[in-house]
C-alpha cells in the first residue's frame, strides 16, 4: 500500500511537498544555530545558549500568531491553493537569508528565521487538515506515518546538510552552499505543490476574522470545546515541548558536555530523528492500520526510563581535555551508550506521535478541520516558547549545564504518564491489551470508518465468550465495556477491569432480577454517555422481555442519545491464517 499511495499524486505530490518544506526549514534553521553557536564574530556579544534558544522562540511565534488566520483560510478557500501560496514565500526567505550571511548580521538572519516560521505557519493547518480529504479512513494511519516519517528524514537530511556545508573551511564557500542549495529545494517545493490535486472548500461562507490576536483566543476555546480531540491537542503539544528542547539543545550538547564537533552535533540530530521515523513505522504496523491509542503510553514509558538513564550517563561523563571529532566520539564505549538511550527515546517520541495526530484529524469536525488544527499549532508553539523558556531558566540557574534540561524534560515525561493513566483508565486499558491480544488474534472491524457517533453506543456483539472478550474490545478502536454471562476466572487483570468498570458479569440471566439489572446497566451506561457492548442473545432477550427497542425514545426526551451498532460475524483467510472479519450493519435495528 506505501508504494500505491507514493505514486498517486493526491499524496504523492503533497508527500514531496512536505519533505521539502520541512528538508528547507532544518537546512537553514541549523545552519544559522551551528552559526551563531561556534561564529565568535556573528553572534558579538551574546552568549550562544541565549541565541541558540532565542532561535527556537522566533522560529516558533509565528505558529501562536497567525495559525488561527492561517486555518480560517484553509477552511474558507481551497486548501492546496493555500498551502501553494504559503509555498511561493519560500524562495524569497531564502535570500534574506543568504543576505544575513553575507553581511554577518545576526538580526537579519533571526528576521528570516521568524519569517520561515511564518510561512511554515500558514502552510501547517492546511496540511494536516488535507490527509483526511484525499485519503480513504484505511489509509489515514499510514499517510500520518509516512508524513511524520518523512518530516523526520527532511530533519535529519536538512540538517546533515546544514552540518556539512557550515563545517566547510571556507566561510564563503559555506553561505553559498547553503543559500543555493535551500534556494533550488525551494523552487522544486514550489514545483511539486502545483501537482497537488485541488481540494474544495469546506465552509466557503465562513466570514475570515483578521484580528489574529481576538481569533487566536476564539480559536483556542473553540478546540477546547471539543472534548473528544482536545485531550489529542494537548497530547501533541506535549510531544513538541519535549522534541524542540532536545533539538535545541543538541549543539550545546556537543560543546559544552561532549566536547565534540559540530559533526557530533549533526549525527545526534541523525540519530534523533531516524529513532522518530523508526517509531512511527513500527505505530503503523502495531496499530494495524487502526487509531491505536495504547501506543501512547507505551511511547511516553520508553521517553521517561530512557531519559533517566541519559541523565545517569551524561552525569557520570567525562569530557575529553580536546575536542573530539565523529570518528574519536565513536571510539568511546560511553558515547555509544548514550547513542543507544537517544534512539530509545527518539523511538518512543514516534510511538507516541503517530496515534495523537491521526486520532486528531479523524475526530475533527470536517467543516472546521483546519481551525483545529491551526489551534493545534497554536498551543504547539505555546509549549515550544514555554520549552525555550525553560531551558534559558534552567540554563541560566546551573550556569549553562544542559544536562539539567534533559533531566527536567525526563521528569515531566513520568509526572505526565502517571497523570495520564490515572485519569484515562481507558488509555490504560488499551496499553494492556497490545501485550494481552496477539496479532493473529485481531479481528478486522468494516463499516466503522467513520469516527463513532457522539453519546452512548449499545454494541451487539454475535457473541460474547470468555475466550473472546479481549479481542473484541482490542479490535474495535472506541471506549466501551462489556457484559458478560457468569463470572469470569479472577485474576489481577480481571481484578482491574472490574474497578474500572470495564466488565460487568451477570449470573443467572434466565432470573427477571438479572435482566432487569442489566437493562438499568445499560441504560446507566448510555445515560451518563458511554458505551456498553452485550451478545445477540441478550439483546434479543431484552428486546422481547423489556421492550428495549423503546429505550432510545425514552433516553431522547431526557435529551439523551443512544446509537445501536449491530455488528455480524465471517471468516476468511488472510495472509495465511483464518481471520475473523466484524461487519457493522448498514442499518441499524428498527429503534
Amino acid at each position: 500500500m506505501t508504494k500505491h499511495l507514493i505514486t498517486e499524486k493526491r499524496f504523492g505530490a503533497f508527500f514531496t511537498t512536505q519533505f521539502l518544506g520541512a528538508f528547507n526549514d532544518n537546512l537553514l534553521k541549523f545552519a544559522v544555530t551551528l552559526a551563531v553557536t561556534f561564529n565568535d564574530s556573528l553572534r558579538g556579544t551574546y552568549s550562544p545558549g541565549l541565541l541558540v534558544n532565542l532561535i527556537a522562540a522566533l522560529f516558533i511565534l509565528p505558529f501562536f500568531l497567525f495559525s488561527a488566520t492561517s486555518g480560517q483560510l484553509a477552511d474558507k478557500y481551497d486548501k492546496t491553493q493555500v498551502m501553494r501560496m504559503a509555498k511561493y514565500l519560500e524562495p524569497p526567505i531564502v535570500i534574506l537569508t543568504t543576505l544575513g550571511f553575507v553581511l554577518n548580521s545576526v538580526y537579519i538572519l533571526m528576521a528570516a528565521l521568524f519569517l520561515l516560521g511564518t510561512q511554515a505557519a500558514f502552510f501547517g493547518p492546511a496540511k494536516y487538515a488535507y490527509l483526511p480529504e484525499q485519503m480513504q479512513a484505511r489509509e489515514l494511519v499510514l499517510a500520518n506515518a509516512l508524513v511524520e516519517t518523512a518530516t523526520f528524514v527532511a530533519i535529519l537530511l536538512g540538517t546533515i546538510a546544514g552540518g556539512a556545508l557550515m563545517s566547510h573551511s571556507s566561510a564563503s564557500f559555506a553561505v553559498y552552499a547553503v543559500c543555493g542549495f535551500a534556494f533550488c529545494v525551494a523552487l522544486a517545493g514550489v514545483w511539486s505543490s502545483r501537482q497537488m490535486p485541488l481540494t474544495p472548500s469546506a465552509q466557503a461562507d465562513l466570514k475570515v476574522n483578521w484580528n489574529f490576536l481576538t481569533e487566536t483566543w476564539h480559536n483556542i476555546r473553540f478546540a477546547r470545546n471539543l472534548t473528544q480531540v482536545w485531550p489529542y491537542l494537548l497530547g501533541i503539544s506535549w510531544l513538541w515541548f519535549v522534541g524542540a528542547t532536545y533539538l535545541t539543545q543538541f549543539p550545546l550538547l556537543t560543546k559544552v558536555v561532549l566536547n565534540a564537533s559540530p559533526g557530533v552535533a549533526t549525527f545526534l540530530l541523525f540519530l534523533f530523528t531516524a529513532g522518530l521515523g523508526l517509531g512511527a513505522f513500527l505505530c503503523e504496523r502495531w496499530s494495524h492500520k487502526r487509531i491505536e491509542m495504547g501506543l501512547v503510553p507505551w511511547g511516553l514509558l520508553m521517553m521517561a526510563l530512557g531519559g533517566f538513564a541519559l541523565h545517569q550517563a551524561l552525569i557520570d561523563h567525562q569530557p575529553a581535555a580536546r575536542q573530539v571529532d565523529l570518528v574519536q566520539f565513536f571510539l568511546d564505549p560511553v558515547h555509544l551508550e548514550m547513542c543507544f538511550l537517544f534512539l530509545v527515546i527518539s523511538v518512543g517520541v514516534g510511538l507516541y506521535s503517530v496515534p495523537l495526530y491521526t486520532a486528531m484529524q479523524a475526530y475533527a469536525p470536517r467543516i472546521s478541520r483546519s481551525r483545529v488544527v491551526s489551534a493545534n499549532n497554536i498551543v504547539n508553539a505555546m509549549f515550544m516558547v514555554v520549552s525555550a523558556i525553560m531551558s534559558v531558566g534552567i540554563l541560566w540557574l546551573t550556569r549553562g549545564k544542559v544536562l539539567w534540561v534533559f533531566a527536567a524534560v525526563t521528569l515531566f515525561n513520568l509526572v505526565i504518564l502517571i497523570a495520564w493513566c490515572r485519569r484515562n483508565s481507558y488509555l490504560l486499558l488499551r496499553a494492556r491489551l497490545l501485550l494481552r491480544v496477539r496479532a493473529r488474534q485481531l479481528q478486522l472491524v468494516q463499516g466503522m470508518e467513520d469516527p463513532p457517533p457522539q453519546g452512548g453506543c449499545l454494541l451487539v456483539f454475535p457473541t460474547l465468550l470468555h475466550t473472546d472478550y479481549l479481542a473484541r474490545m482490542s479490535s474495535v478502536s472506541m471506549p466501551f465495556a462489556v457484559v458478560l454471562s457468569g463470572r469470569l476466572k479472577s485474576s489481577r487483570f480481571v481484578e482491574w477491569l472490574r474497578k474500572k468498570e470495564f466488565v460487568f458479569e451477570f449470573s443467572k440471566l434466565s432470573e427477571d432480577a438479572s435482566q432487569r439489572q442489566l437493562i438499568q446497566r445499560i441504560a446507566k451506561q448510555i445515560q451518563a454517555g458511554q458505551s456498553i457492548a452485550i451478545d445477540k442473545p441478550m439483546f434479543e432477550l431484552l428486546r422481547k422481555q423489556y421492550k428495549l427497542d423503546e429505550l432510545p425514545l425514552v433516553l431522547a426526551r431526557k435529551g439523551v442519545r443512544m446509537t445501536v451498532l449491530e455488528f455480524f460475524e465471517e471468516k476468511t483467510k488472510m495472509d495465511g491464517m483464518n481471520r475473523v472479519v466484524l461487519r457493522l450493519r448498514e442499518e441499524s435495528p428498527p429503534f
